[in-house]
């Protein structure tokens, strides 16, 4: 007996599997390396089947977006799979060439390069034949719809699946393996996901497949009453700010340009959903926005330049600002096409945004190298007034978060040929010191972004080994943590060679007093916090108090200070220590 729609399904993988091979075996190798990255333990492996997870994520993309653009001719396939190998092998390069543990600025240029080959995936088709606007407008609507109806049918098909699991479990008491549900997801997310979705990509090739426009109804309903009226509320909003700092001739706040990039976008969005219809007469709402939706984003323009360059100048180029200001441009280059072309091209926006991507990953205009440089010369500026001008405290804080970002996103040697040999002792003595080492070997102090000056509050914090559940107490019987917010009251629980021992914490003016049975010891700990307040106002070194008498050893690491300083005089609010017990 047949099974006619399991038997449509599977005709249906097949015809997938032959016509997306590589996209298929991508998807399949990924699944598996993110099952075994989910057993893994070690290190080294975790690392490698990270790279391997993050390649084959990108090599999925990739190979999609040449299949779409051979599809045109079958005789291409050779072609097709050498292109697919040659970049796909460049991709997997890339991403091995990334650090161990992946470093922010790594991820930046993953994430850019994921956005810049999913835009290729909407033109693809598109490159090697006629342009017909409908087409693609389709096209990409039917990619959209995929998405949706992929994800939709995986949460029903995972959801079922974990079901039937838990109650084999409970109803039969058989034992599953603790990670299968997981395992399912992986699966499900990464296979079944995939190949349904690549199964619903219509071949552009196919005469009887022709991309004809279908516009949703609700689709119109959608942006005309919701999407659009929330866009003009925004439009509003801002052109009013930028007529604000125009009138008070005021400065404009930061986020504001990330404000404009957001609105921006869905704006774009907006006249993308629209555009079948953007041009009907009774569509007159509809017809208006498109029309001036480019005109209106001329000022908001100017207000975005104003406040990013304003930060640049002020701060220098980092990662972020170089991706804002990459927007900013990309942007422009949108107003002054749909402006000034009388016949655009919707498919000019993936187009452009797509090549921006890519330029601002590798090369000397990349954000990475733009960034590095940009901060080595206002290092370089700072340490030319050495010995000419002290440094204010705002200006050693700004000093500190420049040594952060070059030592957080590069390596402390970048910093060893503008530092006259200060850091070379340092740098032989630990080969990964902190910024705050960095800056005492150039004869500053760190300040952090969260100090103030010397006449507000101070907050102090500094935790290591944090998540880890071993530690090692070697010569000490006691770990545990005191806090003035909170009373330790341990009694009996603690067996030391046969003898129990009992702990409370005590709350006094001077700090904490700790018993032990009958043996109280005073901590001091808000003496000790006061003496070395010059300590908690620039640095985030560890700082350790020591107390010793004829019976007990302890050693008190500071984790957490908060101090309030009314009338410049010390109030210790609340703190928080790592007290380590010897009992002898």
């Amino acid at each position: 007996m047949k099974f006619p729609s399991f038997q449509r399904t599977v005709d249906a993988i097949q015809k997938t599997v032959s016509r997306f091979p590589l996209e298929t075996f991508t998807a399949i190798t990924g699944t598996i390396i993110a099952m075994f990255l989910a057993e893994e333990s070690n290190d080294n492996l975790e690392n490698l089947y990270n790279k391997i997870l993050l390649s084959c994520s990108l090599c999925f993309v990739l190979f999609l977006s040449i299949s779409l653009y051979f599809t045109r001719n079958k005789k291409d396939n050779l072609i097709r799979f050498i292109s697919s190998l040659a970049l796909g092998t460049i991709i997997i390069l890339f991403v091995f060439n990334f650090s161990d543990k992946i470093k922010q600025t790594e991820f930046f240029q993953f994430f850019t390069l994921n956005i810049a080959l999913h835009l290729l995936v909407s033109f693809a088709a598109f490159l090697n034949k006629k342009y017909n606007q409908d087409h693609f407008w389709e096209f990409n609507k039917q990619l959209f719809i995929r998405i949706l109806t992929a994800v939709l049918y995986s949460i029903v098909l995972y959801s079922g699946l974990a079901l039937a699991l838990l109650a084999v479990h409970n109803l039969f008491n058989i034992e599953l393996y603790d990670k299968i549900y997981f395992h399912l997801f992986l699966f499900i997310a990464g296979t079944f996901n995939s190949i349904f979705f690549l199964s619903g990509i219509s071949e552009t090739n196919n005469p009887s497949e022709t991309l004809e426009l279908k516009y949703p109804e609700g689709l119109k309903k959608f942006t005309q009453y919701v999407l659009i009226p929330l866009i003009s509320i925004y439009l509003v909003i801002l052109i009013g700010y930028e007529l604000k700092i125009v009138l008070s001739f005021s400065l404009p706040v930061g986020w504001v340009s990330n404000l404009i990039l957001v609105f921006a976008v869905f704006g774009i969005l907006s006249l993308l959903l629209i555009h079948p219809i953007a041009h009907q007469a009774e569509n007159v709402w509809i017809r208006t926005f498109n029309k001036w939706f480019y005109y209106l984003l001329v000022p908001l323009l100017v207000l975005l330049y104003w406040a990013i360059l304003y930060r640049i100048q002020l701060y220098g180029i980092t990662h972020e600002r170089y991706y804002v200001l990459a927007l900013s441009i990309w942007l422009t280059l949108l107003v002054l096409y749909f402006i000034i072309k009388k016949e655009p091209k919707i498919m000019f926006i993936p187009i452009s945004m797509s090549l921006i991507a890519l330029c601002t990953i590798i090369g000397p205009q990349s954000a990475n190298s733009v960034s590095k440089n940009s901060q080595l010369n206002r290092l370089e500026n700072y340490l030319s007034k050495k010995d000419k001008t002290k440094l204010t405290f705002e200006q050693e804080q700004d000093l500190s978060s420049i040594i952060d970002f070059l030592v957080k996103n590069y390596d402390v040697k970048i910093l060893l040929p503008l530092t006259d040999k200060k850091l070379d002792a340092l740098v032989r003595k630990d080969k990964n010191p902190s910024s705050t080492q960095i800056m005492k070997a150039l004869g500053y102090h760190y300040r952090s972004q969260y100090d103030r000056r010397d006449d507000e509050n101070i907050y102090y914090s500094h935790y290591e080994n944090e998540g880890q559940l071993v530690e090692n107490i070697h010569d000490y019987d006691l770990s545990f943590n005191l806090s003035n917010n909170s009373t330790l009251n341990c009694s009996d629980c603690v067996t030391i060679n046969q003898k129990k021992y009992s702990l409370l914490s005590t709350n006094t003016e001077d700090g904490i007093d700790l018993q032990i049975n009958n043996d109280i010891i005073p901590l001091k700990t808000e003496a000790f916090i006061i003496d070395n307040i010059h300590f908690n106002s620039n640095s985030n070194e560890k700082i350790i108090q020591k107390i010793e008498n004829s019976k007990y050893k302890l050693q008190l690491t500071y984790t957490y200070v908060y101090v309030n300083k009314t009338n410049k005089k010390p109030i210790v609010n609340s703190y928080n220590v790592k007290v380590l017990l010897k009992i002898k």
